[in-house]
């Protein structure tokens, strides 16, 4: 991780000076090279001048029309058209409710009491998960493709007894004998899972609203593809060539790709090659990317090695691995061409922040120049007749903070509170909930005297009680039954 700005320059991480070539690439150094004609061919360094070196490069003539290849399967996919939820109950003719519950999960409880899944696994709400060619999401809507209407479809026409459950309505989980009236309503449990798995809804493979990546059947081509290309080249089909008298920056160094590689954007389908000599990927070996998350991606490698995966059974064993974006140079849309001219000055990358997300966004998202929070709400207006500030840190209990007495007692002067007179209150017998005689009434009914004034009644030390509000001195609240006490006129 690496920042394009820093606020506080640490002197000892100042920008200095570059090395002298010959100490920065020495003869041998393997180098990726920038320039126009052979875009991301591995080299070595051979020699090394005070502003110049020469490389020497190995490659196949046909890798560059190999790269279009590639990308010829991915765009040859069938994406299909997609229909929001509302127009595909309409099509099917079911409700939106019959229609959410059929392609999330609808578990039916057998004889046995064990729970089956006869739903289609086409959106996982909770979960934010998706189903590639299947099912998507558009903001606050789900979209099905043309396969998903067909299956669902096929599905009602072949056992229209769970729409007509599903539409009956209810939350609780239906029964086998409550779903199909017939003598046997778990061998028809049975018969629908079986008609499910020949489908193949179990082996749909749910991913992230805010990824976007490719189905099992593409990354099979892609493969495949891979392998007849490499069964086909030999060592002696390499050419090499010397390259003399380019700059430093027409080359890319391994350990330099986490800083020069900045911004770089990619798609599905691009030809990608590893430039990082750390890591699992072996260096200089080639790659698709068959997946973007929002801070990496997923590539098929060309061969396999010995710490890669299978991304979650979309490619073969030790073929496939999940990489940063600032690992691996991207050869179907080169972005960081460089003039072989020692006289040309560097080229900028200006590309923007790539940061792909392809699943729905909030609703309320920050204004320009604002950074996104989880949970970002923004602040309502101010009123019109709204002149003054809100207080939040006064303390509406205590005097000190902000000019808000304390309750009982009038604001206070100086910090100190003021002298309270006695006043007379309402008392209460005990057994009795309503007012004696007084011009006022306790709150709460019989709960005590009002807040803040005094009740002459004997408290210890044969003293007043005190409510909030008098001075120190005084013990009790002024709470609970109040023994009647002829109050002084």
């Amino acid at each position: 991780m690496s920042l394009s700005e820093v606020a506080s320059e640490d002197p000892r991480f100042l920008e200095q000076d570059p090395p002298p070539l010959s100490e920065e690439f020495p003869d041998g150094t393997k180098i990726f090279f920038l320039g126009e004609h052979a875009y991301g061919v591995p080299a070595q360094v051979s020699a090394t001048a005070e502003d110049t070196l020469s490389v020497i490069l190995a490659f196949f003539p046909s890798e560059k029309a190999e790269n279009e290849r590639f990308k010829e399967i991915v765009d040859a996919r069938d994406s299909g058209r997609y229909y929001p939820s509302f127009k595909t109950a309409e099509i099917i003719g079911v409700s939106g409710r019959a229609l959410s519950k059929i392609t999330s999960s609808l578990m039916v409880i057998t004889s046995d009491h064990q729970k089956t899944n006869l739903g289609l696994s086409l959106k996982f709400e909770a979960k934010g998960l998706k189903v590639i060619n299947y099912s998507r999401k558009d903001g606050r809507f789900w979209e099905f493709s043309q396969k998903a209407v067909d299956l669902i479809r096929e599905y009602k026409a072949k056992f229209p007894e769970i729409f007509q459950t599903v539409e009956r309505g209810g939350d609780a989980m239906a029964k086998a004998e409550e779903v199909f009236s017939g003598p046997d309503p778990d061998s028809k449990v049975k018969e629908i899972k079986a008609w499910l798995k020949s489908k193949g809804v179990r082996d749909f493979e749910p991913v992230s609203l805010y990824a976007d990546q490719l189905t099992k059947e593409t990354v099979s081509k892609i493969e495949e593809l891979a392998d007849s290309l490499s069964a086909n080249k030999s060592s002696s089909a390499i050419k090499k060539a010397i390259v003399k008298g380019i700059p430093r920056q027409a080359v890319l160094k391994p350990s330099h790709s986490v800083y020069r590689l900045q911004n770089q954007h990619f798609s599905l389908g691009d030809r990608v090659i590893m430039v990082q000599d750390s890591g699992g990927v072996p260096l200089a070996v080639k790659g698709v990317v068959i997946g973007l998350n929002p801070k990496s991606m997923d590539v098929v490698w060309d061969v396999a090695f010995m710490s890669g995966v299978t991304l979650g059974d979309r490619c073969s064993q030790y073929r496939g691995a999940t990489v940063e974006f600032n690992t691996c140079l991207n050869l179907s849309r080169p972005q960081y061409v460089t003039s072989t001219n020692p006289q040309v000055p560097p080229t900028v990358n200006n590309n923007p922040p790539f940061k792909p997300r392809s699943g729905p966004y909030p609703h309320i998202r920050p204004g320009i120049g604002q950074t996104p929070a989880s949970g970002f709400r923004a602040a309502p207006a101010p009123h019109a007749n709204h002149q003054t500030h809100v207080q939040i840190m006064s303390n509406p209990n205590g005097v000190g903070r902000g000019n808000i007495p304390r309750r009982g007692a009038p604001p206070a002067q100086n910090g100190r509170g003021t002298v309270i007179q006695p006043i007379a209150t309402t008392t209460v017998q005990a057994g009795h909930s309503g007012p004696q005689d007084g011009p006022h009434s306790p709150p709460h009914g019989g709960r005590g005297a009002t807040r803040g004034a005094f009740i002459f009644n004997r408290g210890r030390g044969n003293s007043p009680s005190r409510g909030r509000g008098a001075s120190r001195g005084f013990r009790g609240r002024g709470r609970g039954l109040v023994p009647q006490t002829q109050v002084p006129s």
